[in-house]
C-alpha cells in the first residue's frame, strides 16, 4: 500500500519509498497459512479448513476469521490465477462466494461442478461470451477451489485454495487406467520434529508449550524443522496406502487410505511426453516470529532431493522477553500444516 501511494504521488511531489526486508517479522495480525483436511478431495465431498493467524502478542487472541468459498469461475479477459471477485468477504459478492462462517475452523462442500469450474473440464458458456477453455494444471498437473479468509479486524481478504482431485484430459484409455491406478490424493506434510542449534554447537529438540526454548539476547540459532521419510515402494502394512495398493491387496493399509506425511512420491501427467510419470513432492517451510530475525522466509527442499530436514538461522532480539515462532510447512501439491513454539529470551 505504501508503494502504490508512493507511486500515485510520484510525478506531483517526489517519493522515495522505504521497505522492510524482515518479512517473517509478525507485527500486526497475519494470516499465516489456509490448510485443508483432506488436503486434496472430489467434488462434493467435505473438508475442514484452518485458519492460522499470528498475532504480535505471544498470549494474545487472534482475529475472527471470515470464510467464503468462491464459485465464480474467471472470466476469458482475466488474466490472473482467479476471478478478482473472489479475493472479498462473502457479503460483497452473495452470488459468487458461498458463506462458511466465522470461526478459526469451517466445513466446506466443494462444488459438484468445480471441475467445471475451476478444472479440466469444458466449462459451460456465461453472460454472452463463448464456452471458453478448461483451466490450465499448476506445475505438478493439480487444480483448486478457492477459498477466501478474511481478517475481521482489518477486513483484509486472504486467498486459499483446495487442491480438486480432477482426472486429468487427454489420456487414453490404457493412460487412463494406470494414472487412475497409481495416483493417489495429497496428504498434507507434519512437521516431525524442530530443533535448535547455537552457534557454539549441539542440539537439542525444542520444547512443546508450556515450556519454551531459552536463549540470551541476540544469540544465534540455527532451527532445524523435520518431516517424515516417505516410502519408495508399495509395502503392505507401512501404514501407507501406495500406488498398486488397495482394498482387494492390502486390507490394512487402505481401509481407510492414507497417506505419507513427508514428501510423498506420485504420479502425473506429462504434457510434453504425453505420458504418466512419477513424482517427488518439493516441500517448503516459511518462517515467521514476533521478534528476531530470520535469515530467509522460505527454506525448503526441491523435488530431486530427498533429504528430510530443513534449516533456517534465527538471531533473537536485543531485549528481554516471550517470542512465538511459526514453521508453516507445504508440500508441492497445496498441503500444508504448522508447528508453534515460545522462546525466552533472558
Amino acid at each position: 500500500m505504501r508503494a502504490a501511494l508512493c507511486l500515485s504521488v510520484f510525478t506531483a511531489v517526489g517519493c522515495v519509498p522505504t521497505f522492510d526486508d524482515n518479512l517473517p517479522l509478525i507485527e500486526q495480525p497475519t494470516l499465516l497459512s489456509i490448510a485443508s483436511e483432506p488436503a486434496e478431495a472430489t467434488p462434493g465431498k467435505e473438508v475442514q479448513l484452518s485458519a492460522l493467524v499470528g498475532v504480535p502478542r505471544v498470549d494474545g487472541a487472534a482475529p475472527q476469521v471470515d470464510w467464503g468459498l468462491c464459485v465464480a469461475r474467471k472470466p476469458l479477459t482475466e488474466l490472473g490465477p482467479v476471478n478478482p471477485v473472489c479475493i472479498q468477504p462473502p457479503v460483497k459478492a452473495p452470488k459468487e462466494i458461498v458463506d462458511l462462517g466465522s470461526a478459526p475452523t469451517v466445513t466446506a462442500t466443494l462444488p459438484l461442478d468445480a471441475c467445471r469450474l475451476f478444472g479440466p473440464s469444458l466449462p459451460e458458456p456465461m453472460n454472452g461470451e463463448p464456452a471458453g477453455r478448461p483451466v490450465d494444471p499448476d506445475p505438478t498437473g493439480g487444480f483448486y477451489q478457492p477459498i477466501g479468509a478474511t481478517l475481521r479486524s482489518s477486513g483484509v481478504t486472504s486467498l486459499g485454495a483446495v487442491r480438486i482431485f480432477c482426472p486429468p484430459s487427454g489420456l487414453d484409455q490404457e493412460q487412463a487406467a494406470e494414472f487412475n491406478s497409481k495416483y493417489r490424493n495429497n496428504q498434507s506434510p507434519r512437521i516431525q520434529t524442530l530443533s535448535a542449534r547455537p552457534e557454539s554447537g549441539g542440539s537439542s529438540l525444542i520444547p512443546d508449550e508450556p515450556e519454551s526454548l531459552v536463549v540470551s539476547p541476540k544469540q544465534v540459532l540455527s532451527f532445524e524443522a523435520a518431516w517424515p521419510t516417505c516410502p519408495t515402494s508399495a509395502q503392505c502394512g507401512d501404514g501407507v496406502c501406495s500406488a498398486g495398493e488397495d482394498r482387494s491387496n492390502c486390507v490394512e493399509d487402505c481401509t481407510t487410505p492414507k497417506g505419507c506425511t513427508g514428501a510423498e512420491n506420485y504420479v502425473w501427467f506429462n504434457p510434453e511426453t504425453r505420458a504418466v510419470e512419477p513424482r517427488h513432492e518439493s516441500i517448503r517451510v516459511s518462517w515467521f516470529s514476533t521478534a528476531g530475525r530470520f535469515a530467509n522466509a522460505v527454506t525448503g527442499r526441491e523435488e530431486s532431493e530427498l533429504e528430510t530436514t530443513t534449516e533456517n538461522t534465527w538471531t533473537a532480539p536485543e531485549t528481554s522477553g516471550e517470542v512465538r515462532v511459526w514453521a508453516v510447512i507445504r508440500d508441492a501439491r497445496g498441503g500444508q500444516s504448522f508447528r508453534s513454539f515460545v522462546v525466552s529470551v533472558r
